[in-house]
């Protein structure tokens, strides 16, 4: 990378406040479109991996899509969506 293009990766990186202090929330998606997996920060402030049929606090991840996840709770499905500005 260039000068120019370190610091703009580090300011981004480096954000205050760019992550809610607490709870659960869906940094990104990754992997092939039909393997989508999900990159969750969790409230303890841990990063997790994520893909379909593992539990979080928060419910069971139905499905991944290029929206965010899905997440199946007490018969309800809701979307976790990814973090934006």
């Amino acid at each position: 990378m260039t000068n120019s293009q370190t610091a703009t990766a580090e300011a981004l990186a480096t954000e205050a406040n760019a992550l809610p202090d607490r709870g659960l929330a869906l940094i990104g998606l990754f992997g092939p479109q039909d393997a989508l997996q999900g990159l969750v920060r969790l409230s303890s402030g841990r990063i997790k991996t994520v893909k379909p049929g593992e539990r979080l606090t928060i419910g069971r991840i139905v499905g991944i899509d290029a929206e965010g996840l899905l997440v199946e709770r007490a018969g309800t499905v809701a979307r976790l969506p990814i973090l934006s500005d």
